[in-house]
């Protein structure tokens, strides 16, 4: 898997970085490890850092994802970088209610941050 998943104690919020294509077989070990580091967590949000080769590997990928999202209880979302189709296809999904979150995307992590700060109770 070459997608890296940490917290950020500072400012409250899970880091997920992908340099790779997102495979099916990835989404497993995603879901398990984001129940983990969020758990006992105040905030539920996830920054997803988004190479310009980043890419979904099939529909059924997408599916997968979007229901381990859904299932994870994410507050929010924001998403940073990635190439026209990736942020085309992700607006698509988020819209039409397909994918169930609070999404937006930024051009860099700090303003995916605020965003998420902002979005706080």
């Amino acid at each position: 898997m070459d997608h890296e998943l940490k917290y950020d104690e500072q400012n409250e919020v899970v880091v997920l970085s992908s340099n790779a294509n997102l495979r099916l077989t990835d989404i497993q070990p995603l879901s398990d490890n984001l129940r983990i580091i969020l758990e006992d967590k105040k905030y539920r949000q996830l920054v997803s850092m988004i190479s310009d080769v980043y890419v979904v590997e099939n529909r059924e990928t997408r599916e997968a994802l979007a229901d381990t999202l859904s299932k994870l209880n994410l507050s929010e979302v924001a998403f940073v970088g990635g190439n026209a189709y990736n942020r085309i296809m992700a607006k698509v999904l988020i819209k039409t209610g397909i994918v169930k979150l609070n999404g937006d995307f930024f051009k860099s992590i700090d303003e995916a941050i605020e965003w998420l700060k902002s979005k706080r109770k």
